[in-house]
């Protein structure tokens, strides 16, 4: 990952902890972090991958652990459960770049969805563009990203292409009966 994508999980993190009321210190230490990484005018991830140390100012050790985890493997354990327990509407709105939690809590609350599957049929018909600060260009991509969007990890379905099998058990029906 590059500085900026690990800089914007970051931001991400300080902001579904300050909308928990979360920690105020652990807030800045994030948001201080993410800063930095931004400032950095190194690959955080090629000292991760050589383990050098990376470079950052004012981090602890578990920062430390998290942004090289985030560097080498692409995600984070403390991200996934702050994401987990948001509604699913909003948690596939955050696999879209450029939308942060504000952004998606804001879209799911004027959209009235909170879960995935409902918040793309409302976006595809009522449209994104009524809601303050998305304009067409922006709504066109969103919405091609919310079809591509990974599913949240504990969806009730299990989507092939334009079906969704309810049951998994359904699913693997109709593979069988395919094969």
């Amino acid at each position: 990952m590059k500085n900026r994508e690990i800089a914007a999980i970051l931001f991400n993190i300080s902001s579904l902890l300050t909308a928990q009321h979360g920690n105020p210190y652990r807030i800045r230490a994030y948001r201080r972090a993410a800063r930095n990484l931004l400032r950095a005018r190194h690959s955080v991830a090629e000292r991760a991958r050589a383990e050098q140390p990376l470079g950052i100012p004012f981090l602890g050790e578990r920062l430390t652990k998290t942004i090289t985890k985030l560097a080498l493997e692409g995600t984070s354990d403390v991200y996934e459960e702050l994401v987990g327990e948001l509604p699913t509407g909003q948690q596939r709105l955050l696999h879209v770049p450029g939308i942060g939690p504000k952004l998606a809590e804001r879209i799911t609350k004027d959209l009235k969805a909170d879960d995935a599957e409902e918040l793309i049929q409302r976006a595809a018909v009522a449209g994104l563009q009524k809601i303050w600060g998305i304009g067409p260009k922006r709504a066109q991509l969103i919405v091609e990203e919310l079809h591509t969007a990974p599913e949240p990890a504990d969806t009730p379905f299990v989507r092939d292409g334009n079906v969704i099998y309810v049951q998994e058990s359904f699913w693997n029906a109709e593979r069988k009966q395919a094969a």
